[in-house]
């Protein structure tokens, strides 16, 4: 089984966790998946997932450390 989280700065609603899993089991169709949610208000805004050692940021956060480097 191949765990999945998920961190948003604010709660998804059932429909917004149903496309993000729905999207991720046909990018692993061979795979069962589970799926955990998590609130972390420092993010912003956007989403982190993170799955099998890998980080796939998109936090607003995220974004603004990336300008912050280039400054």
């Amino acid at each position: 089984m191949l765990q999945i989280t998920i961190a948003s700065a604010v709660a998804l609603s059932d429909e917004q966790k149903k496309k993000l899993e729905t999207g991720m089991q046909k990018k692993h169709p061979q795979e069962e998946l589970s799926f955990v949610y998590q609130l972390q208000p420092q993010l912003l805004g956007g989403l982190s997932v993170s799955m099998a050692g890998k980080l796939y940021d998109a936090s607003v956060r995220a974004r603004l450390n990336q300008l912050a480097a280039k400054l």
